[in-house]
């Protein structure tokens, strides 16, 4: 949708990913930090948490 007076509709691609960059990072910062509790599960319990 453009809100140019002359009619003409302007299409504007995305330059840049950031969402994706975001879900990326989150995802792994949330794989290390499982892998580091089970580290620590490890360490406190003989057989971990699963």
């Amino acid at each position: 949708m453009s809100r140019v007076g002359s009619g003409d509709t302007i299409v504007v691609k995305p330059s840049n990913n950031v969402y994706t960059v975001l879900v990326i990072v989150a995802t792994v910062a949330s794989i290390l930090a499982f892998v580091v509790v089970n580290m620590k599960c490890k360490d406190l319990f003989a057989a971990g948490i699963f």
